[in-house]
């Protein structure tokens, strides 16, 4: 966990894999192709959840089956790999103009928004200036942000440690929530809309995420609240036509039974421990993307080539 946030675990593991690679020498074209594969099959092992890992690692394994010598297949996965991190940072700007024009599309009698998320979506997440978060990021550069409710996110607190961080350092207006409050706040304060990221997102438009998204979803239509999924095309998974099959990586009982290391829990307690969860598509508004604006049930349907 010292790397989170679908993008940047990318990123992160690619890059990773470009350092390793550029320090060595290979034999031959065999040799490199078969190092590649390992190092692959073992990065794809360390967070199951987050498909934009997998698309990552299918470029460069892509790439390393191209004939050439040792040299050529080394320099198209280096090429790769940094393509891969500009590509990421284009993505991030569309994603977030498309999420700031949806959101002003809201707009009626007030001048500024009341806004909830769940997680960290921002720039400790990506490369970038983030997905749900960097929407909010822009919205806030126009004066257009009134209030951001930030769930704690049990049991890890990435709301809490990250996004508050990243919002008191960026002078947004926020209040960190429990998790639990998201109910009681819904309805006795006026929020105009959820942001959420995502670690997957299915044909059918169903949404992995954070361990949480999915009650924010079912409250969020119970106040009649809009739920929007923000998300780079790197998060869409073209092969999965629904959630059901997503895996859901499960993390230690530790993280919910202790907090800075000091436990608060008996450490015998039983434990079930989901990093994530599946929000169906038909508790979502719309799913923002680089490549457009869509109702879930409509992705399918979306040019994402």
């Amino acid at each position: 966990m010292q790397v989170r946030g679908a993008p940047l675990i990318a990123i992160v593991g690619a890059l990773g894999l470009f350092v390793e690679l550029a320090k060595l020498n290979f034999t031959s074209p065999d040799e490199f192709v078969a190092f590649v594969k390992e190092k692959v099959e073992y990065l794809l092992g360390s967070r199951p959840t987050a498909i934009n890992l997998r698309n990552a690692m299918d470029t460069i394994l892509t790439e390393s089956q191209f004939e050439g010598d040792v040299s050529e297949k080394k320099f198209r996965v280096l090429d790769a790999i940094l393509k891969l991190l500009r590509d990421e940072a284009d993505e991030n700007r569309r994603l977030v103009w498309n999420g700031y024009q949806e959101i002003r599309s809201l707009a009626t009698t007030q001048s500024k928004f009341v806004l909830m998320t769940i997680c960290n979506t921002g720039t400790l997440a990506t490369s970038s200036w983030g997905t749900a978060l960097g929407v909010i990021y822009a919205l806030h550069q126009a004066g257009l942000v009134e209030m951001v409710y930030v769930l704690e996110t049990r049991p890890y607190n990435q709301g809490l440690r990250l996004t508050a961080t990243e919002l008191l350092h960026a002078k947004v207006p926020f209040k960190v929530i429990t998790d639990s409050m998201a109910a009681w706040t819904m309805k006795t304060h006026r929020v105009d809309a959820i942001l959420v990221g995502a670690d997957q997102v299915t044909l059918n438009g169903d949404v992995a995420n954070k361990i949480g998204t999915y009650m924010l979803s079912v409250l969020a239509k119970y106040h009649k609240v809009p739920f929007y999924a923000v998300v780079p095309f790197t998060s869409i998974n073209l092969w999965r036509e629904s959630g059901d099959k997503i895996p859901i990586e499960e993390r230690p009982a530790a993280e919910l039974l202790s907090v800075g290391g000091f436990y608060i829990g008996n450490r015998d307690t039983p434990v079930w421990n989901p990093a994530f969860d599946v929000t169906p598509a038909e508790l979502i508004t719309k799913i923002i993307t680089d490549h457009g604006n869509f109702a879930p049930t409509d992705l399918v349907h979306a040019d994402l080539t």
